[in-house]
């Protein structure tokens, strides 16, 4: 190989990048041989690739305490974002080569969830808000004014009644009075219905909580002639801050960890060049 040959073959060859080197040799006639070098730049694979960063979401508090016990360093830190009720984890936050973040992510409980789904700050004809009610009788607490069965059993009259119609001043609960007309065998029979104007009702909101009691506020009102039912739950903001903070309170705890509230969040450096 000429002298001018290795030199170039030698600048090519710079300290950082993936080269590969292909030496391929070829016998002439007469027992010449001939070697030829080629320099190229392919990806060169290692024998083991190195795993992805950890990301873990954990859906229970108990497992995700867990894991920061088991893998927590001098710089772990905890961030809590009230916002949106997840609970941030950074393993190292001081870590140079990237570091690894878990997540706590409580989902809703399936009973809460369908009563959200169902009936909470909905505005429903009152047929439909009677079939509701009866999907989450389960969830619904006995009152002295009337029981979770009584109510089940008025959302019933209701949903089997060929006429329902508002009738004010019937009943103790006269704001939420209805008069339900339903065609039976021998005629056709008119009975009061007193709904309740609220009912408590006792459920966990998020995955793996204790259950918690709040009301849940009914107004029956008359548009075009049909009936309508507004459904709210004026408590259940800070129900759903309060069962944060008790998923929290354990996490705060762990020894040696720093927890607050906000989330993690990374900028680029600038550089002055």
């Amino acid at each position: 190989m000429e002298e001018n040959t290795i030199e170039q073959f030698v600048k090519q060859v710079k300290e950082g990048d993936k080269n590969v080197i292909d030496v391929s040799k070829k016998v002439l006639e007469g027992g010449k041989e001939v070697v030829t070098v080629e320099l190229t730049k392919r990806k060169v694979m290692p024998d083991r690739m190195e795993s992805p960063a950890r990301a873990h979401v954990f859906h229970v508090a108990p497992g995700f305490i867990a894991y920061i016990e088991e893998n927590k360093t001098d710089n772990t830190i905890v961030m809590a974002n009230v916002s949106n009720t997840h609970i941030f984890a950074v393993l190292d936050d001081k870590a140079k080569l990237g570091f690894e973040t878990i997540a706590l992510n409580p989902p809703y409980d399936a009973r809460f969830e369908l009563l959200q789904k169902t009936l909470l700050g909905k505005q429903l004809p009152i047929d439909a808000f009677a079939r509701h009610v009866m999907r989450n009788r389960p969830i619904i607490i006995d009152s002295a004014d009337m029981t979770a069965k009584d109510l089940a059993m008025a959302m019933q009259q209701i949903t089997i009644s060929s006429e329902t119609v508002q009738g004010m001043g019937v009943g103790k609960k006269a704001v939420n009075g209805l008069m339900c007309k339903t065609t039976i065998a021998a005629g056709t029979e008119e009975a009061p219905v007193e709904l309740p104007d609220s009912f408590e009702v006792e459920v966990p909101i998020f995955l793996g909580t204790d259950p918690v009691k709040f009301g849940v506020d009914v107004t029956i009102t008359t548009q075009s002639g049909q009936v309508w039912a507004t459904v709210d739950a004026p408590e259940i903001e800070v129900k759903k801050f309060e069962v944060f903070e008790q998923i929290l309170e354990p996490i705060k705890a762990i020894d040696g960890v720093l927890v607050s509230y906000g989330w993690p969040n990374t900028d680029d450096w600038k550089y002055n060049k």
